[in-house]
């Protein structure tokens, strides 16, 4: 069992995801694509040398920095989940919108949804305004942009000889919690610090904020692009830590729940960084 605890770049709300990814499906499932590019990266490898993932693999996302109206500093985790299926991205566009998710088929493909491309030849091409900035997208794919033959006029990429889409992997999540779905996240408490510290004893100062510690200009380390890997048992004592938390705030909330997610405020989502 392992947990990779990361934050997400673009999203500073401490009680709700502001960027496209991850995306909440419904409250069982939680679509995870484009973003945290070397971590997919990682996956992608150990999908390709050995056919699957370990099959307790969690991921824990925490809000950016921030300052609130109060001029007070919150980080909170505001999504878990656990790694249910992969895919590749022409895999999910086949599976997700042509197959399972059928019924919905006219929301998952307007702009709301993080599944940026389509297969094109024998690559892919760009259909979505997520990441859209001039080739960046490509980097989603693959991590190195020699890799592949850009072409500007249909924005798509073809493989060169030799090389591999080793980013060309996304991710379906059983949905342990998500803020949206109650506008609250959730808090990091004495225990779940503990867990942070006790897995970075080479970081003297860990605090609520600083879950990561501290550079050495003082600046918060927020690893940008990285992430904490935590493995068992640290990663199941920090699950179970969350699931208990947010049972909590399940029971506690006195909203009801979203009926279609699908439909969030596209003017009110971010570009993952």
């Amino acid at each position: 069992m392992r947990a990779f605890v990361y934050i997400l770049g673009a999203s500073p709300n401490p009680n709700k995801i502001e960027c496209r990814v991850p995306f909440e499906i419904d409250e069982k499932e939680i679509f995870f694509g484009p973003c945290k590019k070397g971590l997919r990266q990682k996956l992608k490898k150990e999908v390709d040398t050995n056919g699957k993932l370990d099959s307790e693999t969690f991921f824990i996302g925490l809000n950016a920095s921030n300052v609130n109206k109060e001029r007070k500093k919150e980080r909170k985790i505001v999504w878990a989940g656990k790694i249910q299926s992969h895919y590749t991205f022409q895999l999910a566009n086949k599976f997700l919108i042509d197959n399972k998710y059928l019924p919905i088929t006219t929301d998952l493909k307007i702009k709301n949804f993080p599944l940026h491309v389509i297969p094109f030849k024998n690559g892919y091409q760009l259909k979505s305004d997520l990441h859209s900035k001039k080739g960046k997208w490509i980097l989603d794919i693959v991590s190195k942009q020699k890799f592949v033959k850009y072409d500007e006029n249909t924005n798509s990429i073809m493989l060169k000889d030799g090389n591999s889409f080793d980013r060309d992997i996304c991710f379906i999540f059983s949905n342990i919690f998500f803020a949206n779905r109650f506008e609250k996240g959730i808090e990091i408490s004495d225990e779940i610090l503990d867990v942070f510290r006790t897995k970075q004893p080479d970081k003297k100062k860990i605090d609520s904020f600083a879950v990561f510690g501290y550079r050495k200009d003082h600046s918060v380390d927020g690893k940008t692009g990285g992430w904490l890997e935590l493995d068992d048992p640290s990663s199941r004592r920090l699950i179970k830590l969350i699931e208990k938390k947010a049972e909590k705030i399940k029971k506690d909330s006195k909203s009801s729940p979203t009926e279609n997610l699908y439909k969030t405020n596209k003017n009110k989502q971010r570009g993952c960084k």
